[in-house]
């Protein structure tokens, strides 16, 4: 009778683990009556995912990403204003379906206020879509015009947080990668980047003071020059394969404590 008992305990147990987290009453009713309005907008979020282009292979085996549905995209820029040609770009991607990021959107607002008002979800999603297009870059080069318009530079990204290549072979000082620098950013490790990483987590520009500031326990360094440790790319993307297929993105419900 022990034996059985035990053998329930243990089942119950391990039930409770594979749900994860219980989600709280207001965003289960929240789900059952607005969750798909919330997903129509996610959609719109996603339609800002401009590198997500031409697909050219999934694959589930990418080191580090084993057991994810990572793709592999090849995009165009628009017109680059000092080649006078748009530029190729290519980039692992693992970007969330609509429902998933609605999911998270809810989950870190609730989390972070408690309370669901609609100006909070509004500027997270708003947010969100300005920032990445909801776009979590893997691995590859992200083209970016956001100092002087139409003039695309190459930004190198490792675990959705950018990175800085070693080697100055593979870079190039018009800022206008080769087919094989592309190929060759698709598979750095991280001994063959500088130290310092970039600032931010994607998808919601996360800084590690905000990580911190939510809870977050590994020592990811700060966002000082000189101190932005490479264990923030190991935490990233832990996080982030953590929040797949589940209801919480801890690095969005990071920025939402942060800025809600």
């Amino acid at each position: 009778m022990k034996k059985f008992f035990f053998l329930l305990l243990t089942v119950a147990l391990l039930a409770s683990c594979h749900r994860g987290p219980q989600l709280d009453p207001v965003v289960k009713a929240y789900y059952r009556d607005s969750l798909a309005t919330l997903t129509e907008r996610c959609a719109q979020v996603l339609e800002a995912a401009y590198m997500a282009e031409n697909l050219l292979e999934e694959r589930n085996d990418l080191p580090g990403w084993e057991g994810y549905p990572v793709q592999l995209y090849e995009y165009y820029t628009g017109r680059d204003i000092y080649l006078g040609e748009p530029k190729r770009g290519l980039v692992y991607l693992l970007n969330p379906s609509p429902e998933q990021l609605a999911k998270w959107v809810v989950n870190a607002v609730f989390d972070a206020t408690g309370a669901l008002d609609p100006a909070n979800i509004e500027k997270l999603c708003s947010f969100i879509k300005w920032q990445s297009g909801a776009q979590f870059p893997v691995s590859g080069v992200v083209y970016e015009d956001m100092y002087t318009a139409g003039f695309y530079e190459p930004y190198v990204f490792k675990d959705g947080v950018t990175v800085y290549v070693a080697d100055s072979t593979w870079l190039t000082k018009d800022k206008h990668p080769t087919d094989e620098m592309l190929a060759y950013y698709l598979t750095l490790t991280n001994d063959q980047l500088r130290p310092n990483t970039g600032r931010y987590a994607r998808i919601s520009s996360t800084t590690r003071e905000m990580y911190y500031a939510a809870g977050g326990t590994a020592e990811v360094g700060h966002s000082d020059d000189g101190e932005r440790s490479q264990a923030w790319l190991a935490e990233v993307g832990r996080l982030y394969r953590e929040a797949w297929g589940n209801d919480k993105n801890f690095l969005i419900y990071a920025w939402a404590k942060a800025n809600l």
